[in-house]
């Protein structure tokens, strides 16, 4: 017998589209703490961690997407077979 915990499913993929959207919405976060730094050579260092960010951020925040749509797929998908499986047996 098969069990999952299909609530589980339903939160992980929530909560990869939550992270996602925070990752989407820190866009300028880094360049901002550059501005801040007071100091050129800091500000550099943070500059090019930003621009590195950028790109990773970016890489991230689609695998999350892709992640969160994957595990709500699954959880529509056993929803639908759950609800098929008791249907017939309460058919039969």
């Amino acid at each position: 017998m098969i069990r999952l915990d299909l609530a589980a499913i339903g939160d992980a993929a929530a909560d990869a589209r939550s992270i996602r959207r925070e990752f989407d919405e820190s866009d300028d976060t880094s360049r901002q703490a550059a501005a801040a730094c007071g100091h050129a050579g800091l500000a550099g260092t943070v500059e090019r961690f930003a621009s590195t960010w950028d790109d990773r951020r970016s890489g991230f925040a689609e695998n999350l997407g892709k992640l969160g749509g994957a595990l709500q797929g699954i959880e529509q998908a056993f929803t639908e077979l759950d609800r098929s499986l008791a249907t017939s047996e309460s058919g039969a």
